[in-house]
């Protein structure tokens, strides 16, 4: 007889619907990494199809751009020696919009790609207007200086360089706005009349008509350069990973320093490392790593933080990584990143804003003004370590111009040595109330389907359980409950009387 045949049909059914129920949940948790692999490569990995497109060519909400100018309080006492007296103004507050252009999908699962910026002024948000007067450090004039103390010899020839600056009225401190410093761009001496100083072999390259911070970038195609990025449909690994940047995968620096690797910044490979990670900014032309330093919840969403430490911007002798920024011969205290050779050799140097994290050297070249503050001044990503995608970023870094000596260039002859902050940013980004939801539920998508597994499995084992219990100690019938007991009582009662009755007939006769 068959086992189909020996159960009950509705005992049949039960036994099927378990097994089923422990196959899939056994198949959930056993497939987990699989299924969630397969939601992040349909709906992240780059194509102009997936989910994640939208969101990648166009921010789904503009992040915040505020920007701090430091105000020079004493500039005449600083050419003749004296530490500057800064004062910080601002925030003046920006909107900034990212839209991927000119995009080219290319069969080795790349993306070539532009990127447009576009800035808008947020007058609520800012304190003071774009009309604020400030002095501040003339970037053109600290270039000028750099250039005649490593090119220039001393003698007749700087003696010349002092005499053509002094009839261009070249000034090393400059009284302009904030729209002129940041975007708008202001003239300076040199930029109109370059022949003067030429003759002498000062020229600097890559200037325009002005100067600003930010001039002529404001929603400008070709300033931010040409990215060639991975787009994960080949090797998931590499997906958000920076493959070249204007074709090519090294510039600027020499060694390591010079390699162009790390993420785009929109988005990173699933499952994140706690160790670091790294990502390309064309901005400081350089790869930046951030140290993983402990898991946060923003917004109620499980992140990993990874930060900007003293590594950053250390020297070579503190993080021998970084020994490749700094040109031969020059020795900087850790705190700064000589950011020089891709900015025309104009003195530019980073930090984070108020040198925090910085050498104490470099305050201390400062009278007053600096006021480093972890809460305000530290550069952070949290990075859902899942899908790898940012959920709350803060980007701060500080934009310093050397000022030195130059013997015989009366111009520069005052001065200390002095690093001096012209101004700082800070970008901060974070995910859209809209879709926050939306990004809690992802991150949960793993747990989830475990949770539906564990489930399954547990339910089937609870019936199991159950029906053998039941089956245990269901109550078993009664003996004179016996179809068969019963006619045996009867026959033997049957015999029983017919005997007595013979007997009582044998005691009569």
């Amino acid at each position: 007889m068959s086992v189909a045949r020996m159960v009950r049909p509705k005992y049949l059914c039960i036994l099927v619907t378990v097994i089923s129920l422990i196959g899939i949940g056994v198949s959930l948790l056993a497939l987990n990494s699989t299924i969630f692999d397969g939601i992040v490569k349909s709906q992240l990995v780059l194509s102009p199809t997936s989910g994640s497109f939208p969101m990648w060519q166009d921010l789904p909400e503009p992040m915040l751009a505020k920007m701090y100018v430091f105000h020079v309080k004493n500039p005449a006492m600083v050419l003749n020696g004296a530490k500057p007296e800064l004062e910080e103004r601002g925030p003046y507050v920006f909107t900034e919009q990212h839209h991927k252009t000119n995009l080219v999908w290319n069969r080795n699962g790349t993306v070539t790609y532009q990127q447009v910026r576009t800035w808008h002024f947020v007058p609520e948000l800012t304190n003071g207007t774009l009309e604020d007067k400030v002095t501040i450090a003339n970037s053109i004039a600290a270039t000028i200086g750099s250039m005649v103390k490593d090119q220039v010899p001393a003698g007749p020839l700087r003696w010349g360089v002092s005499m053509a600056l002094a009839a261009i009225k070249e000034k090393l401190f400059v009284d302009k706005t904030v729209g002129e410093i940041i975007f708008d761009g202001y003239d300076d001496p040199f930029l109109q009349d370059t022949k003067i100083l030429t003759k002498f072999g000062i020229k600097i390259p890559g200037l325009t008509d002005k100067f600003g911070f930010f001039y002529a970038r404001n929603n400008s195609v070709w300033q931010d350069g040409v990215f060639n990025m991975f787009t994960g449909s080949t090797t998931p690994a590499r997906m958000g990973k920076v493959f070249s940047w204007n074709y090519n995968q090294s510039n600027f620096f020499p060694g390591s320093c010079g390699k162009v690797h790390g993420g785009a910044g929109e988005f990173y490979p699933p499952s994140v490392p706690k160790t670091h990670i790294e990502m390309y900014s064309n901005d400081l032309c350089r790869s930046l790593k951030f140290n993983y330093k402990g898991d946060v919840y923003p917004h109620g969403i499980h992140t990993q933080e990874f930060k900007g430490d003293h590594d950053l911007f250390a020297n070579g002798t503190d993080n021998p990584e970084n020994s490749c920024f700094n040109p031969d011969g020059v020795d900087l205290p850790s705190g700064l990143y000589n950011v020089s050779l891709c900015r025309f050799n104009a003195p530019v140097f980073i930090s984070f804003p108020h040198f925090y994290l910085a050498d104490p050297y470099y305050g201390s070249r400062i009278k007053s003004g600096i006021n480093p503050d972890k809460a305000k001044h530290e550069t952070y990503f949290r990075i859902e370590p899942r899908a790898g995608i940012p959920i709350d970023v803060a980007a701060r870094f500080q934009i310093n111009l050397l000022l030195e000596p130059v013997p015989q260039v009366t111009l520069f002859s005052g001065l200390t040595k002095t690093y001096i902050p012209v101004m700082w940013f800070e970008n901060v980004a974070g995910v859209p109330a809209n879709l926050q939801f939306q990004m809690k539920m992802l991150s949960l998508v793993p747990d989830i389907i475990a949770g539906m597994g564990w489930a399954m499995v547990g339910v089937s084992i609870s019936v199991i359980i159950i029906f053998s219990m039941l089956h245990l100690f269901k109550p078993r019938k009664t003996d004179d409950m016996s179809p068969i007991l019963n006619q045996s009582l009867v026959e033997e009662h049957s015999e029983a009387g017919s005997t007595a009755s013979v007997n009582s007939q044998n005691i009569l006769s």
